[in-house]
Formats: C-alpha cells, sequence, structure tokens
C-alpha cells in the first residue's frame, strides 16, 4: 500500500507541475490592508487546529479582517473526520474521498479557489501535493508559503525559517513580516 501511496504521489507532483496557474490579480496587501485572509493546512490533531482557530480570531481582532477562512485537509477518509472539523464557521474541510487518483482535490474546494482573498497562507509546511493543488489552483491575490518547500514556487511572498521550527515561531515571522504596513 505504501508503494501505490508514493506512486499516486510521484504522479500528483507531475500533474501538478503541469497543471497551468490561474489568470489572476497579483497584489500586494499587510495585514492592515487586507480585508479577506484563507488559511490551508493539514489537519494533524485538535491542538494544531485549536491554534489555527486562534490565529484567524487574533487577525480579526488585531487587524480589523473582515473574513479569515479555514481550508483545512483531513488525510483520513469521509467517515473519519474528526468532531472539532466538523460545521464550524468560516471554516471547510476535504477529505481523501475528495481526491482524484493522483491526489488532486476535485470535490469540496471549487468555491475556495475561486474567491478572490487578498492573502492566502499556507500552514501545511508546503510538501502536501493536495494543499499544493489548492495553492496553485487559487485566484489569491498573495500567497504565502515556506522558503525550501515545494510550495515555494506557487508562493508570491515567501518566509524563512531557517532553523526555527514550529507554528507559534511561524506565526511570529508572519506577524512580524505581514504586519509591517510598507509591505504592498
Amino acid at each position: 500500500m505504501k508503494f501505490l501511496n508514493s506512486i499516486r504521489a510521484a504522479i500528483g507532483k507531475r500533474m501538478l507541475a503541469k497543471e497551468i496557474e490561474p489568470v489572476r490579480i497579483r497584489q500586494g496587501f499587510n495585514f492592515n490592508s487586507a480585508k479577506r485572509v484563507a488559511i490551508v493546512y493539514l489537519d494533524s490533531d485538535e491542538d494544531f487546529f485549536k491554534k489555527i482557530k486562534q490565529y484567524t480570531n487574533f487577525l480579526k481582532s488585531s487587524y480589523g479582517i473582515k473574513s479569515v477562512h479555514m481550508m483545512g485537509f483531513v488525510n483520513r477518509s469521509e467517515k473519519q473526520v474528526p468532531i472539532w472539523q466538523q460545521h464550524v464557521l468560516e471554516s471547510d474541510f476535504f477529505t481523501r474521498n475528495d481526491l482524484n487518483w493522483y491526489l488532486r482535490p476535485v470535490k469540496r474546494i471549487s468555491n475556495f479557489i475561486v474567491e478572490d482573498f487578498d492573502i492566502l497562507i499556507d500552514f501545511s509546511g508546503g510538501e502536501s501535493v493536495p494543499i499544493n493543488f489548492v495553492i496553485k489552483e487559487s485566484k489569491a491575490h498573495m500567497k504565502v508559503g515556506l522558503k525550501g518547500s515545494a510550495a515555494e514556487k506557487y508562493s508570491d511572498f515567501i518566509i524563512d525559517m531557517s532553523n526555527q521550527f514550529g507554528i507559534a515561531k511561524y506565526v511570529e515571522q508572519l506577524n512580524l513580516y505581514l504586519s509591517n504596513p510598507h509591505i504592498k
């Protein structure tokens, strides 16, 4: 089964590379100028989900961002979706059942990728093939990714974490750079 999954991932990466990026209006934003922000992430556990949710609340309260939408990939079947993922306002998810054979999401993301978010932030680490399809296909004006990840080439603004690890350090870097009103 692992062998088959690695073949699917390899084919998915090749198909992702061939995928044509949509026409979009690239524009620089910071947290002070953005009205709509999207966060994509790989669902790992409830604690990680709560940290992402806290960050969305922080963005709304600190910067007055009207909408912060979360889109998570739950790497499980539809029947195994954790309770914390189900039916949360401004939050959506897709599962393994929503992927085609080469790991491209084909269900539940169509509305998300056509939204013209001001900023799309990748919290997945950039190595998830299904999430990389979402990032590449998104029409967001500015995409934020991690340096050295597979999603770097689809990002407009790249965060260099060097030897720092963890969501707290990533959030710290996001806040440091994207709270700067001179970034446009």
